[in-house]
């Protein structure tokens, strides 16, 4: 497909989970937000759930397995996805994750790119990269801060 043809382009992104209902309660009650959208099974199980935060959208549901449904990080026992989340305030959000169960791999601090950034796993295994913008920086300012970073190997 070419850029050309391409209409619309939104990533959206999809959270198994394998206790979907304390997911959609730990979501609402971080996000301050109503899932949109909920889906049970027949067993009670979450099929689907939706949830828009701004202009964003995410989803979640159990894992599903016997319906080709993607592993959660708590049967994988690892991730390999961190979802960014662009907050007002860094330190507000990463204090309401971890009030409400959430623990915090790396504490929020001003980083050399221009951002306060705090990485969070929430109950269900799924890293969160938490972040509030400072002030904006040119790709060459990013690098050059790097480079000067990586010269004290302080990062």
């Amino acid at each position: 497909m070419s850029n050309n043809t391409m209409k619309t382009l939104e990533l959206v992104p999809y959270l198994s989970v394998t206790d979907a209902k304390a997911a959609v309660a730990f979501y609402s009650q971080v996000f301050g937000v109503e899932p949109v959208l909920l889906l049970d099974m027949p067993d009670g199980r979450i099929m689907h759930c939706e949830f828009h935060i701004g202009c964003a959208r995410f989803f979640v549901s159990e894992e599903l397995p016997e319906h080709g449904g993607t592993p959660s990080p708590a049967t994988l026992k690892a991730t390999t996805v961190a979802i960014h989340l662009y907050v007002d305030d860094c330190d507000a959000m990463v204090a309401q994750m971890k009030t409400n169960g959430a623990t915090v791999l790396v504490e929020p601090a001003d980083m050399f790119w221009g951002e306060r950034f705090a990485r969070v796993r929430d109950p269900f295994g799924h890293e969160w990269g938490v972040t509030t913008h400072l002030h904006d920086m040119t790709p060459s300012e990013i690098q050059a801060a790097a480079a000067k970073l990586f010269e004290g190997e302080q990062w």
